[in-house]
């Protein structure tokens, strides 16, 4: 597909996702169908041992502009962002999660912040709003506060959720901020926002409608150990530089 012929770039990154992932998709090409701009949809297979990568290929017979991009490994899921946004060919290009959290509907509501002069626009479950609901469990909602505010107090100011599975970049930003990302597993949206905030790059947070999707990939315990190391990490990266 040729640079400059998409509009808007949709990637999703996929570990073992055979069974939810072709639900979300008919939803995204239902979507992309009823919308008069051109968008892409790529999905990138962080190492599946499931028929993840079969389902993807089979539904491409219905939406061409479908693209998968298939690692040998499982790498993480920053890693998988990171390959499916640098392979993006729209104007605007985001990344949502295979278990369709967010509706695709997000993406036609939020575009005209771009027009508004933002650089990157980012999906919140915190930030309250009388059309966006947000169904989620009761002690996630706690260990996500939680984490919010060590967030809030020890690297990222201004930003209510960094771990939203929804963000828009404008594409001319997204080489100069993506190449410079280190962290591969869940912890990647913290140094991309903290990054961006360094890079001066406008950012726009607004509410979202999302649900909590049974089968999460993240470990509730384990990966948000990893995130709490991350934040030191970045800080302690960024502060040599």
């Amino acid at each position: 597909m040729p640079e400059g012929k998409t509009d808007i770039s949709i990637v999703i990154p996929a570990k073992d996702e055979e069974l939810r992932l072709p639900r979300f998709l008919e939803s995204l090409f239902a979507y992309c169908r009823e919308n008069p701009l051109r968008y892409e949809i790529i999905v990138v297979d962080d190492g599946s041992t499931d028929g993840t990568a079969q389902a993807v290929l089979r539904m491409k017979k219905t939406f061409p502009d479908l693209t998968l991009i298939s690692l040998a490994r499982n790498h993480g899921k920053g890693y998988a962002v990171k390959q499916g946004l640098l392979a993006s060919h729209g104007h605007i290009a985001l990344f949502m999660d295979a278990d369709g959290s967010t509706a695709a509907s997000e993406i036609k509501e939020n575009l005209k912040y771009f027009q508004e002069g933002y650089d990157i626009v980012i999906g919140s479950r915190v930030l309250h709003s009388s059309t966006a609901k947000v169904k989620a469990l009761a002690h996630r909602k706690s260990i996500g506060w939680i984490f919010n505010f060590l967030v809030s107090t020890f690297l990222i100011k201004g930003i209510k959720d960094t771990q939203c599975g929804f963000k828009m970049f404008r594409h001319d930003i997204i080489r100069p901020l993506w190449e410079n990302i280190q962290i591969q597993g869940f912890g990647f949206d913290l140094e991309v926002l903290f990054l961006a905030q360094q890079m001066n790059y406008k950012i726009k947070e607004v509410p979202v409608n999302w649900k909590h999707v049974g089968h999460s990939k993240v470990h509730l315990i384990n990966d948000s150990w990893k995130m709490l190391v991350n934040i030191f990490q970045i800080r302690s990266w960024y502060r040599r530089r």
